[in-house]
């Protein structure tokens, strides 16, 4: 059976893939419970299996996952890792090991759901957005706070402001103006991220002349859709989706 599993800089995430369909998805909270959250996971593994990864959480979550596949026989580990050049996507770095495997990993996603030019944000911890052309050229990409760091790095860098509550709700009209302190700090955070993706989709369909598809997924994805003025299409599982693509490989 295999599993593939993205990992970010907060949550895990896996699922079984079965003919082609990522089925049995499971997820939990790694920061700060990394234990909890490695046992959630190894008790929902089937047994010989083949786990295909994608990981940004730093090297001992590398080695917990490579001691709990050394404790399962008949199991097999594979870490994927950005390449210049996979799947018909050409990577912009210079030095492509710099760019972060899921945002890479992301785009394949994004290039094949799309057949053509795309867009792929990450609204997680960090918001990611990237861009890829119809000929397999990745653009580049942003990294962006979250919402949520915007709002802390104001409680830390302030004297009068401090800890506000997060500001989900959308805000239309004149109500986009806070009227405490909490919805403006909230706002001002969800309205900067939100246009500033605005204006990266759109400099990409000028410069391409063309509309990419545009894919959101990541834990604030919901809430982020309602602030974007851009259409985009959820895909929850964007990451996964694109380990789908190296499980195909080592199939054949």
């Amino acid at each position: 059976m295999t599993v593939l599993v993205d990992i970010g800089n907060t949550r895990i995430k896996w699922a079984t893939l079965s003919a082609g369909k990522l089925l049995r998805r499971g997820s939990a909270v790694h920061r700060d419970s990394l234990d909890a959250a490695l046992a959630a996971f190894a008790a929902e593994l089937p047994a010989r299996s083949r786990i295909i990864v994608a990981n940004v959480a730093g090297a001992r979550m590398a080695a917990h996952l490579a001691t709990l596949a050394a404790q399962r026989p008949g199991t097999s580990l594979t870490f994927v890792a950005t390449t210049a050049e996979q799947f018909g996507v050409r990577c912009a770095y210079t030095e492509p090991s710099r760019l972060g495997v899921d945002r890479w990993v992301a785009v394949l996603a994004a290039y094949h759901a799309a057949s053509g030019a795309a867009c792929a944000i990450d609204a997680g911890t960090a918001v990611t957005f990237d861009a890829v052309d119809s000929a397999g050229t990745h653009l580049g990409g942003l990294i962006f706070p979250s919402a949520r760091l915007l709002a802390a790095a104001l409680d830390r860098n302030t004297s009068n402001i401090g800890s506000t509550a997060a500001a989900p709700a959308v805000a239309r009209g004149l109500e986009l103006l806070g009227r405490s302190t909490d919805a403006a700090v909230g706002h001002a955070a969800w309205l900067a991220l939100s246009a500033a993706l605005d204006r990266a989709v759109a400099t990409v369909e000028r410069a391409l002349g063309a509309r990419p598809a545009v894919y959101l997924t990541g834990g604030d994805a919901e809430t982020l859709r309602g602030w974007l003025e851009t259409r985009v299409e959820l895909r929850a599982d964007l990451v996964l989706e694109g380990l789908r693509l190296f499980a195909a490989v080592e199939e054949n």
